[in-house]
């Protein structure tokens, strides 16, 4: 084979094998530079004749160029991470399950307050009509019917109370709860827990309050005259209906707000809402 030196043209024929001759600075010039005097590569390259051994370079390749050895080894990759990997990486977003079943309950509790308060009108109505009859004659006030209804008034008055005392207890936790869920969620709490329907239970609180302290200290003695007792019974009742039909409005706005604070921390989704 024709040696091709370092920096010398080899005709386009074989280089040496033992020497590897090298391209000359003019020919990579014109091969990398383009113009009139570039290389031109085949358009079609010939088929090559099989060759008797590794190094033979074919008669097509252009003057005093190299075929470098190809490392057909394939390269080392990085390893990468499963996708089974990532799924103990979620991060939950939703609220916890007690939470839900604390509101749950909280909604309850609200609906059972309610209807005691409907029961609690209607025995009162019960009693202005036991109230009316006991004006127009003295003695049905005595009959067994008539103390059945007063008994009524009396225990569903006290279950009111309790209720009353019970709802605020149950909302007073859940709110202070749903705040710091907010937090850990990295929800703003006070977007979370301002709406106004919270503002409108808080403004109808005060002469709920006011009304329950002025109904404690009350003085019991009524008038011994039977038609002025009437009066002063029947007033006393109508007083207490429009307080418990507030309440009621109340319970109301309370229920509506945990509904809304419960869709902002939870958003809505077919197999998270529970309602």
């Amino acid at each position: 084979m024709k040696c091709g030196a370092p920096g010398h043209d080899t005709n386009g024929r074989c280089l040496c094998l033992r020497h590897g001759g090298v391209p000359s600075a003019e020919f990579v010039a014109a091969l990398v530079g383009g113009g009139d005097g570039a290389v031109r590569w085949p358009d079609r390259l010939p088929e090559l004749e099989p060759v008797a051994g590794d190094g033979e370079v074919p008669d097509w390749l252009p003057d005093g160029v190299r075929i470098p050895e190809q490392a057909r080894d394939e390269p080392d990759l990085p390893d990468l991470p499963e996708l089974d990997a990532f799924d103990d990486d979620v991060i939950e977003d939703r609220p916890p399950v007690a939470l839900r079943a604390f509101t749950w309950v909280m909604l309850t509790v609200t609906v059972l307050h309610l209807v005691l308060l409907v029961v609690d009108v209607l025995v009162l109505r019960r009693e202005d009509a036991v109230l009316g009859e006991y004006a127009a004659e003295a003695g049905s006030i005595q009959e067994p019917a008539a103390q059945a209804v007063f008994a009524l008034v009396d225990r569903v008055g006290s279950a009111v109370g309790i209720a009353l005392w019970v709802t605020l207890l149950m909302f007073a936790v859940w709110f202070g709860v749903v705040g710091r869920v907010a937090d850990r969620l990295g929800r703003d709490r006070r977007s979370i827990l301002r709406h106004w329907t919270y503002l409108g239970w808080r403004l109808a609180l005060i002469p709920l309050v006011v009304y329950l302290f002025a109904e404690a200290a009350r003085d019991e003695v009524r008038p011994t005259e039977r038609l002025a007792f009437v009066a002063d019974a029947i007033a006393a009742n109508h007083t207490a209906i429009v307080f418990v039909s507030l309440r009621m409005l109340m319970l109301g706005l309370l229920a509506w707000f945990v509904v809304v604070v419960w869709r902002r921390l939870n958003p809505p989704r077919d197999d998270a809402l529970p309602f």
